[in-house]
């Protein structure tokens, strides 16, 4: 791995870190100021609706922290693979709060410009979240 994709990995890890720790400060210094977020529901423009996003999810599951599962980094490019998980304690697109721990997994491309996270793409298992939060039923197939 180059020194630009040691570089990069290690900024991803330090953004993943603030994540965690709910850091937004950190976030703030690693996103650049017109970051593109191409997240699961919409597209967040500007490091205030991103970090406005996180906060709704910390509501929503107040002790909602991930785990990276693996990292690749190629050029400008950090790639994630990762388990989110936490306590539904607050209403989810029109779901009541279960008290539920429910857990999910995803993937999310980073792009690194000048230093900074320019740009995101994010792609989650939310169907295996609604699954557990009883919202939708697993194929029968799939079942047990």
């Amino acid at each position: 791995m180059s020194s630009s994709n040691d570089e990069n990995t290690e900024l991803v890890r330090r953004y993943l870190n603030a994540f965690n720790d709910r850091d937004e400060e950190t976030l703030t210094d690693l996103l650049a100021d017109d970051v593109v977020e191409h997240g699961i529901h919409k597209t967040l423009r500007g490091v205030d609706e991103v970090l406005e996003f996180l906060e709704s999810h910390f509501d929503v599951f107040p002790d909602y922290s991930g785990s990276t599962e693996a990292m690749v980094a190629q050029d400008d490019t950090v790639t994630v693979r990762y388990t989110v998980g936490g306590t539904h304690s607050g209403e989810y697109h029109d779901v009541a709060p279960t008290q539920q721990r429910v857990e999910w997994t995803g993937m999310a491309m980073y792009r690194i410009e000048d230093g900074r996270i320019a740009e995101i793409w994010i792609e989650e298992d939310r169907l295996g979240l609604l699954e557990q939060l009883e919202v939708v039923e697993p194929p029968a197939h799939l079942r047990i």
